[in-house]
């Protein structure tokens, strides 16, 4: 299996963590951001919206999160729940991290990680959006170590990325200002899998 990414990309980040929370042996394909070799030719035959990661496992996938539902199936699905109504919620916290969470984030991580410049405007409304979400966690993690409970699932994996880099921005304290998901970011962040995943 060959990753083709890069260790700083939000969306590998959450492949690399399928992987090593699976213990799925892999090779990591380094693309470099500054040449642009997510643009290039032959990484297009990989990925055509010239993005990051593909992954190569004698087919090509794209899309993170895919990837990381090929990655745990595959393994025996040891990050996803067996009983329907769990797996149902799962996938509820999934979209709540690509509707609700991620936009968001991301608006903050774009001005102070990637240095896009962005209006105050769009900031005040992120931040406003980032609140509701951080609200909703943190009420689904009152009484929870993981966002299912006491099994860590793909659910939590889909947001690690985003707080990892959250902690370097304005949003930080909006986001630690929610004990429960600090509590649960803390759990999340010191686990062995997410240390091989940002070189910690």
């Amino acid at each position: 299996m060959k990753l083709f990414g890069n260790s700083m990309s939000t969306c590998t980040r959450k492949a690399l963590f399928t992987l090593h929370e699976t213990a799925t042996p892999f090779e990591l394909v380094v693309l470099d951001f500054m040449k642009g070799d997510h643009k290039s030719p032959e990484h297009l035959t990989r990925q055509p919206f010239g993005q990051m990661p593909a992954l190569d496992d004698g087919f090509m996938l794209y899309e993170s999160r895919a990837m990381a539902r090929y990655i745990d199936d595959k393994a025996g699905r040891k990050l996803t729940p067996t009983d329907p109504q769990h797996w149902a919620l799962m996938e509820q916290w999934i979209s709540v991290e690509t509707s609700n969470f991620t936009p968001h984030a991301m608006k903050f991580i774009y001005q102070s990680v990637f240095k896009r410049e962005q209006t105050p405007e769009t900031l005040a409304k992120a931040g406003e959006g980032l609140d509701v979400a951080c609200s909703v966690l943190d009420k689904n993690l009152a009484d929870k170590t993981y966002l299912l409970g006491d099994q860590f699932t793909l659910a939590d994996i889909m947001y690690a990325p985003y707080l990892e880099y959250g902690m370097l921005t304005d949003a930080k304290d909006r986001i630690l200002a929610h004990a429960n998901v600090a509590a649960w970011w803390n759990r999340v962040s010191e686990r062995p899998a997410w240390k091989k995943t940002v070189g910690r």
